[in-house]
């Protein structure tokens, strides 16, 4: 049994941390749309996953395109097939936040995200 307590704690520390952050991007007003995005944290930082909100619904979709860089935030969400866009976010940064426009529906729309 120590044996393999001293194998599990070596793979343990062996592998790298995989740490995720989060933002969280909504607009002002009736009707809100949220994008809540989990960031893995790596040399690259890359989008993991997204969640879109319309007016308290979920809408299924999955990440077609992304950058997130210290200045400037852009992703486009597409449904499950890849087949209809469903939202383009576009921010730069401005202080804590990311300010921009955000299009879903054939309309532009500000938006803000912050961490999460």
């Amino acid at each position: 049994m120590n044996k393999s307590l001293l194998f599990l704690s070596l793979v343990a520390t062996a592998a790298p941390a995989q740490a995720t952050g989060g933002l969280a991007c909504r607009t002002s007003g009736a009707r809100p749309i949220e994008v809540s995005l989990v960031i893995g944290h790596s040399a690259v930082q890359s989008m993991v996953s997204a969640r879109l909100r319309d007016n308290d619904r979920d809408v299924r979709v999955v990440i077609a395109q992304s950058w997130l860089d210290p200045s400037e935030l852009r992703i486009d969400l597409v449904d499950p097939n890849a087949m209809r866009r469903e939202a383009r976010l576009l921010a730069k940064k401005n202080g804590r936040f990311y300010d921009g426009s955000i299009w879903r529906g054939g309309q532009r729309r500000w938006v803000r995200c912050r961490e999460a």
